[in-house]
């Protein structure tokens, strides 16, 4: 798809619109006229590859010092993969925000969005619990909160929680979001929401903060709570609202991206006496996911400024699209299949270390969760989520 990355005008077609919101702007047709924008399957990509590739190295026991061998580099980035999660939160935001601004004042606001979200979540989400809950035996009470879409509470309600499935709980923080975004989208104008998302923004890193000073876990209490957690769709909704405002010009936009980047530069480097590129301390209790996000952001929007561009093309590339297809079913299951690969070593009697050596058991299971996640999630894409996809056109 060739797009130029020229910002135009766009006419309004809504009468419903309120004064605030009838004031001329500039659109980019990848925003308001297109139905998928190539250029975000990239950062959907990077998102659910840098989580597969963390958990499939560091989310199993290893053999002493195996992990070290790695070059820093590379370890660097595996380290940090768990940083995808804020940015599916980031192009959460981004893309449901938009959605609902676009379909804002049309009838059937609301039927139409939890119709199309049930249809996109439910049937994948529904038949790994299923399935999960028939493998992972002494489990129920946590798939029951997951049902329930409480997954992200079960510390909270002392309920154990089981290796693979553990990852249910960045879909419940999505979920608790856009059960009251959609009204809020619906009742307040863009100047009005544009503040309430700022206001989320700025005062969730407090709430983390204040969450840690009176000793809740990082890990257990503040990483996977919803209101711990909103501002990094909230980034995303400030941020699809930015690119429907007459001040997305590209030049205006691109100094804007620079602009955060920088800034989030400036904070890490002053706030690392401080902790802040550290793990439980204060600091980065309030702000470490804060640094991703606005990261995220930054970069979203200079690619918004440069689609079709060769800037932007690996962003946009087939394995992009592709992994980002099938990014939904390899998230979920990832870490589900490497558990069911480790229980067949051990019911086979095979020592992994002694086989293939220390660096190889790593490469081996690796290469094996990788492969049976893209499989699998070529079977769900093609065969479970598109059928349902497809009745989308009912809502």
């Amino acid at each position: 798809m060739n797009i130029k990355a020229k910002i135009i005008p766009l006419k309004r077609t809504s009468t419903s619109l309120s004064k605030a919101e009838e004031e001329p702007c500039s659109r980019s047709p990848s925003v308001s006229q297109l139905s998928r924008i190539a250029e975000l399957d990239g950062f959907r990509a990077l998102a659910v590859l840098g989580v597969l590739f963390c958990h499939s190295v560091y989310g199993f026991r290893n053999a002493p010092a195996a992990v070290e061998t790695i070059p820093a580099p590379v370890r660097f980035a595996l380290t940090n993969g768990w940083r995808g999660v804020d940015v599916f939160f980031v192009l959460s935001g981004f893309l449901i925000t938009g959605i609902l601004l676009d379909a804002k004042g049309r009838q059937n606001f609301f039927k139409n969005f939890y119709g199309r979200r049930a249809l996109r979540i439910l049937p994948l989400y529904l038949t790994v619990l299923v399935v999960c809950a028939f493998f992972y035996v002494g489990y129920s009470a946590y798939f029951w909160l997951s049902l329930s879409m409480l997954a992200n509470f079960a510390h909270v309600f002392r309920t154990p929680t089981p290796h693979g499935p553990g990852v249910f709980w960045s879909l419940a923080v999505e979920e608790h979001f856009y059960l009251i975004w959609p009204l809020l989208v619906a009742r307040l104008d863009r100047r009005q929401l544009t503040i309430l998302a700022t206001a989320i923004v700025v005062l969730t890193p407090v709430l983390r903060l204040l969450a840690a000073i009176v000793g809740l876990d990082v890990e257990a209490s503040i990483y996977p709570i919803s209101f711990f957690r909103f501002d990094g769709l909230a980034t995303g909704g400030l941020l699809a609202l930015w690119v429907r405002s007459r001040w997305h010009q590209p030049r205006l936009s691109m100094r804007l991206s620079c602009g955060i980047f920088l800034s989030v530069v400036l904070v890490s480097l002053l706030g690392i006496p401080f902790g802040l590129m550290g793990t439980k301390t204060l600091a980065a209790a309030a702000l470490r996911y804060t640094q991703v996000q606005l990261v995220v952001a930054a970069a979203m929007l200079a690619a918004l400024c440069l689609i079709g561009s060769p800037w932007t093309v690996f962003l946009r590339s087939l394995p992009a699209r592709i992994t980002a297809d099938y990014s939904y079913c390899i998230y979920l299951v990832h870490l589900s299949l490497g558990d069911g690969y480790v229980w067949f070593l051990r019911l086979k009697g095979i020592d992994a270390v002694r086989l293939w050596g220390p660096m190889g058991s790593i490469g081996v299971r690796t290469l094996f969760i990788v492969l049976a996640s893209y499989s699998l999630a070529a079977l769900s894409y093609h065969f479970l989520e598109q059928p349902f996809l497809r009745l989308k056109r009912y809502f």
